[in-house]
């Protein structure tokens, strides 16, 4: 970790420079995210695991903090090749509320492609479609009250967390349609023939509604086990200023091996959102590891950029046990714009 404190410290120093270096018409962006949360954990399966009474934390998933976080810091840069192509890169750092995060997490997407007239290309470490598709549906995605590895939606790097490296990506808007595909390399596989990763998704607005469709397969990736899929499907709809959203996804063995029910919804009033969530994971082994979870919330938009939140969330899982949080929160979002083009 040191090490990428001094990088990222060389990093800042030099941004001032940027715009006497780069070249015309090149764009660099710098976009920092930070929240911290204050929160108090209780119920059986927290004090099973050492995790019940208070904890200062950015994302809460697993029974564990600081998981599945918003914190993060991205640099993002462009370059035209032609009138109709650009050459694109970004490099991304997981922060939570200690820091940068650990081990493989210490990175989100780091990639290098090409971008025009018919889409995006690229390569390096991606998220995968089927986590894309919908993920800001929860309102409360990022906070320790949000669905996704909470019983309420899929999490791990096959779900709705994580990222995975030696990836491929195109997306693509056809009219209103948007299309991701993703392919990864098995770099990990002990076996004669290497089986590769791939995820796809689709999303279609038809008025008020969006329509989403989703589907990944990792059977037998990097010697994982086989029947590693997943198919979501899901539609929201908007109007005013409400908004109910829902998506269910059908889990493999290799997986979580059964199926989630995700729905929530969302009223704005002024600089407030109030919000509702229900999920259930229906166990298709037999093993009665069935699960609820419920959360409400709400929060207020102090400026454009920062925000506070308040909330509980209720987990009741038939192995895992009881669940429950409640708290408050704060994140900031800092965008730099365009370094380059600064005086």
């Amino acid at each position: 970790m040191p090490q990428y404190n001094t990088l990222l410290l060389i990093a800042l120093l030099l941004i001032p420079t940027i715009p006497v270096l780069a070249e015309e018409n090149s764009t660099l962006s710098v976009l920092l995210r930070l929240q911290t949360e204050l929160v108090n954990v209780d119920g059986s399966g927290a004090k099973a695991r050492g995790m019940d009474g208070w904890h200062i934390t950015d994302g809460w998933a697993g029974g564990n903090k600081n998981r599945m976080n918003f914190g993060a810091l991205f640099i993002h840069g462009e370059h035209p090749l032609t009138a109709n192509l650009r050459a694109i890169g970004r490099f991304g750092l997981n922060i939570n509320s200690e820091g940068l995060a650990a081990g493989d997490a210490q990175e989100r997407e780091i990639y290098v492609g090409i971008a025009g007239d018919y889409g995006q290309v690229v390569a390096g470490r991606l998220e995968t479609p089927y986590k894309l598709a919908a993920l800001g549906w929860d309102p409360l995605n990022g906070t320790a009250f949000q669905a996704r590895g909470n019983v309420g939606r899929s999490g791990g790097p096959f779900g709705h967390g994580s990222y995975i490296d030696n990836a491929i990506g195109y997306s693509h808007r056809f009219g209103t349609a948007h299309v991701r595909v993703m392919a990864a390399i098995d770099d990990g596989s002990t076996t004669t023939s290497d089986t590769p990763l791939w995820s796809t998704s689709l999303t279609i607005p038809a008025g008020p509604v969006e329509l989403m469709i989703s589907h990944i397969d990792a059977s037998k990736f990097n010697d994982g086990p086989d029947k590693r899929v997943g198919t979501k499907l899901g539609a929201r709809y908007s109007r005013d200023q409400w908004t109910v959203a829902g998506h269910y996804e059908i889990r493999g063995e290799g997986l979580e091996d059964g199926d989630f029910m995700y729905l929530n919804s969302s009223y704005r009033w002024q600089d407030w959102s109030f919000m509702a969530s229900y999920g259930r994971f229906s166990n298709s082994s037999g093993n009665g590891n069935d699960g609820d979870y419920s959360a409400v919330a709400a929060r207020y938009h102090l400026a454009r950029h920062f925000m506070v939140h308040a909330g509980l969330r209720r987990i009741d899982h038939d192995i895992g046990g009881k669940e429950n949080i409640f708290g408050a929160g704060m994140r900031i979002i800092l965008d730099s714009g365009n370094l380059i083009t600064r005086k």
